[in-house]
């Protein structure tokens, strides 16, 4: 088995990092569209600060301030059509997962032509020149700044599917652990649930462990297991939200699978589904499986759950330990409490096996009825 190690991403972190923005932005492009949510940067005053740097090194910007969490194929095709009009030749992403993922998919759409869900379904990849593409991560949590995945919505029948493209890469992104400290506690909280859902689904269900990908998996989950307590305590400890920053990066990077690593994230796709149809915070619908997801695997992965248990925990009891830690971070919830209607677990499922494809890499068959048991226990 061979892997291949690929990220051509310029990777700038630390404290600081962001006054950089400028400079990068001008040696790749001079006409931007700024991609972020509708109300957070504004408020925090991130976006008046990003605009002003790229103005200052020459960087035109037009801000599409319309990315929603769960960001959806129809806003990525709006903002693909800003960018076509308007000739741009650059996209910079500024916020949290939802932003940089619907900044991708405007990328692939501004440079493909059709509508973003067309390269959703058909897996066909497009070239192009421009534009080029930043991210700026506000919100340690998806990783997304470090791959070149995003997940986008379809609005109108509720499926929420990867898009993968070489061309979404980003060639700079700024991770400046600065830019959290202004987060809340609850979507502080969300946001580490999904970087240790990214670390221990393929820790848990690789066939192959290997010792350098264990290495790698054990340390960033201990990075999160320790220092989301911290946060929560004091949301202004910049030491340990530089810590939870690093960890994001890493989880869902090349780095992550360094040594042969051979997991999948099938809770992820199972958890799509859900933040698909009833738009919930997706760490909130992973902490809610996550528990129940684990004790599942209990019979074919259980020496890997012990594993977790002493090299993360320090415990004896990986599920048990895992539940303790979402109970001390507030993070112990329910489908029920999400909104989650009982009636509708099934054809959940169904929408889990048509959307995530890699749920053939499940340990054991995931099929429409294992899904929904799972679905049921954490219900």
């Amino acid at each position: 088995m061979t892997t291949t190690f690929y990220i051509p991403t310029k990777i700038i972190s630390g404290t600081g990092g962001f006054g950089q923005l400028g400079k990068e932005a001008a040696q790749v492009g001079k006409k931007a569209l700024l991609v972020t949510g509708k109300h957070s940067m504004r408020k925090s005053g991130l976006l008046d600060r990003a605009v002003a740097e790229l103005n200052k090194c020459g960087v035109e910007v037009t801000v599409f301030d319309q990315a929603e969490p769960n960001p959806r194929s129809s806003t990525v095709d709006e903002g693909a059509q800003v960018v076509r009009e308007k000739a741009l030749n650059l996209v910079i992403a500024l916020g949290g997962g939802s932003a940089i993922d619907a900044s991708k998919g405007i990328v692939v759409a501004a440079i493909g032509g059709e509508p973003v869900w067309h390269y959703i379904e058909t897996h066909e990849k497009v070239r192009g020149e421009y534009p080029k593409l930043i991210t700026v991560p506000t919100v340690a949590a998806s990783g997304s700044e470090s791959n070149c995945g995003a997940v986008i919505t379809n609005w109108e029948t509720h499926d929420k599917c990867v898009l993968s493209d070489l061309c979404a890469y980003p060639v700079v992104s700024i991770v400046d652990p600065e830019l959290t400290l202004t987060l809340p506690a609850k979507p502080t909280a969300q946001g580490a649930i999904d970087i240790f859902c990214h670390l221990v689904e393929p820790y848990i269900t690789a066939g192959h462990p290997q010792v350098l990908t264990d290495g790698i998996l054990e340390t960033a989950m201990k990075m999160v297991v320790d220092n989301l307590p911290r946060v929560l305590k004091k949301l202004d400890d910049l030491e340990a939200r530089s810590q939870l920053s690093w960890a994001s990066t890493v989880a869902c990077s090349a780095f992550a699978d360094l040594g042969g690593g051979d997991g999948a994230m099938t809770m992820h796709g199972i958890e799509h589904p859900l933040s698909g149809m009833y738009d919930m915070a997706h760490g909130d619908g992973l902490a809610a499986l996550l528990p129940f997801w684990l004790r599942s695997l209990s019979d074919v992965r259980g020496s890997r759950l012990d594993k977790l248990a002493r090299s993360v925990f320090e415990e004896v009891d990986g599920v048990a330990a895992v539940e303790g830690w979402l109970q001390a971070t507030g993070m112990n919830l329910k489908l029920r409490m999400l909104g989650v209607e009982k009636a509708k677990l099934g054809d959940l499922a169904v929408n889990a096996i048509r959307t995530a494809p890699w749920l053939s890499a499940h340990p054991k068959k995931l099929d429409k009825t294992v899904i929904e048991s799972i679905y049921r226990a954490a219900w």
